[in-house]
């Protein structure tokens, strides 16, 4: 119990035990005081004076005496706090104690753990289509975007600061796609970042720039027919027994094409575009048609050439994605069959739309599945799901060294020292994924010539189980589903066909 709790309640029971108030009590005690002196002989008068008898008064009787009163007074306490009294001169302090340290305790001290760091959850992010490309694999300076009407072509064109070189009207996909050079001193790149943030558009892209799969040429060693080993490793012979390619027709999107070549005298169908001369282009066609003194794949096929790749640079002739496009849609207004395309590239989503569009009207397209290698990645247009995507194989059944690898890989084909026809009337041994692809171009038209009707999902899947299973067991990364046999593809057709019209 503290002080203040002590002081009240002492002064709580004062007042409860105080009937009298203090003026009147006091008053009380002083007369019993003086009544007690006067009965005992002790009176309040001086001690030196000599005491006088008072006289009797019987008219004023005594008053009664009170008693004595108690009186209880409060007492109130109050903390008492030493006072501080100065030392004597002499005095002298003591030294100071000096802090003990404590006994440390026997058990050890374990080590504080370290706090373990919280996972940081990551921000939710806009999707965002990222724009990638690598330097001279596109037209600098350029930039491919399509409008719903001309009205806002012409507002983009204002708002992003382009000036218009090409228009064209694609009837295959149905867009209006406009080719368009940046601002001075903008990047393709840039500019198409801007392009895809403006939703006023269909569609916008690079104009990227695809090669050809082709190595170096080499002239022929000995006799022409010794060369050829393509021939006996697909079965051509027995195939021809029962289709050539008679009256399919077969674009081949690729540099020119020497028509004069007599290995494809009357091979070139008079809608062929050709304003230049290749041996790239000569080469494939002559794999596809060839028909004097090389053995081809389809002799008796006609070809629609597209030069859609002009102009070498380091070598090797490239086309854009537009002169490719244009070339597609051309091909598909014509009624052409299957396409070629012995070239290799990055993804391109308006090539992709082109190429959906012309899988959905039953075109067969057919790529190479590319030179970059063993560890290279997928290329374009081979790894499109609607392209049927060749890798190349030597006299040995052993694939080309630098062929891709990949999961996108159909079929395999003889790729590799191909004996083939060259401009001016002479011949090359050519070696690349380009050769293998126009091999299996050529098995496709002997196909279509017995079954027309065939869908491009069925002629791959003919292909496909009908291959010679090279490498390991089963479909591979390497061979896909094998090596293409054109014998045993077109001796699965009666099944294939019978089996559709059930359907």
């Amino acid at each position: 119990m503290n002080t203040h709790r002590i002081t009240m309640l002492a002064l709580a029971l004062a007042m409860l035990a105080t009937t009298t108030p203090y003026p009147q009590a006091l008053a009380a005690e002083r007369f019993s005081v003086a009544q007690a002196s006067t009965d005992n002989g002790w009176g309040d008068e001086d001690w030196r004076r000599p005491k006088r008898p008072r006289p009797e008064r019987p008219d004023r009787p005594r008053r009664p005496h009170p008693g004595p009163v108690i009186l209880f007074v409060p007492a109130i306490a109050y903390p008492m706090t030493e006072r501080e009294v100065a030392p004597p001169r002499d005095y002298e302090r003591p030294a100071p104690r000096r802090a003990q340290p404590k006994a440390q305790s026997r058990k050890p001290i374990r080590a504080a753990k370290a706090p373990v760091p919280k996972k940081a959850t990551p921000k939710p992010t806009r999707p965002a289509t990222a724009v990638q490309a690598q330097a001279g694999s596109y037209a600098e300076g350029e930039v491919l975007f399509s409008a719903p009407s001309p009205e806002i072509s012409e507002t983009i064109l204002k708002r992003h600061r382009l000036t218009r070189l090409e228009t064209v009207q694609l009837s295959l996909t149905g867009a209006t796609v406009v080719r368009a050079r940046v601002a001075k001193g903008g990047s393709s790149v840039a500019a198409l970042r801007a392009l895809r943030a403006d939703k006023a558009l269909l569609s916008s892209e690079l104009n990227h720039l695809y090669a050809l799969q082709e190595d170096g040429a080499a002239a022929p060693v000995g006799d022409l027919a010794a060369v050829q080993y393509a021939p006996t490793k697909m079965r051509l012979p027995e195939a021809h027994a029962v289709a050539d390619g008679k009256a399919i027709l077969v674009a081949v999107i690729d540099s020119g094409i020497d028509g004069s070549h007599p290995e494809l005298a009357g091979t070139l169908a008079p809608a062929s575009q050709s304003a230049t001369i290749d041996p790239h282009g000569t080469a494939i066609a002559g794999v596809i048609a060839a028909h004097q003194r090389l053995v081809s794949a389809s002799p008796k096929v006609r070809i629609l050439a597209f030069d859609s790749f002009l102009g070498r640079q380091d070598g090797t002739a490239r086309g854009s994605t537009l002169d490719i496009l244009k070339s597609l849609d051309k091909a598909a207004a014509a009624g052409a069959r299957i396409v070629n395309l012995s070239f290799a590239g990055p993804a391109n989503l308006m090539l992709a739309k082109g190429l959906d569009a012309a899988g959905q009207r039953g075109m067969i397209l057919i790529a190479a599945a590319g030179n970059g290698g063993p560890k290279a990645a997928p290329v374009y247009p081979g790894a499109h799901p609607a392209v049927i995507a060749v890798t190349a194989t030597d006299s040995n059944d052993a694939v080309y060294a630098s062929a891709n690898r990949g999961a996108y890989v159909a079929l395999a084909a003889p790729g590799v020292d191909i004996l083939t026809a060259a401009p001016g009337a002479t011949y090359s041994q050519l070696s690349g994924t380009s050769f293998a692809a126009a091999q299996v171009t050529g098995v496709a038209a002997l196909l279509l010539e017995r079954a027309p009707d065939l869908s491009p999902a069925a002629l791959r899947a003919i292909l496909t189980r009908t291959a010679r299973d090279l490498g390991k067991p089963g479909r591979d990364d390497i061979f896909g589903a094998g090596l293409v046999d054109a014998a045993a593809a077109l001796s699965a057709l009666p099944e294939a066909t019978a089996s559709a019209a059930l359907r």
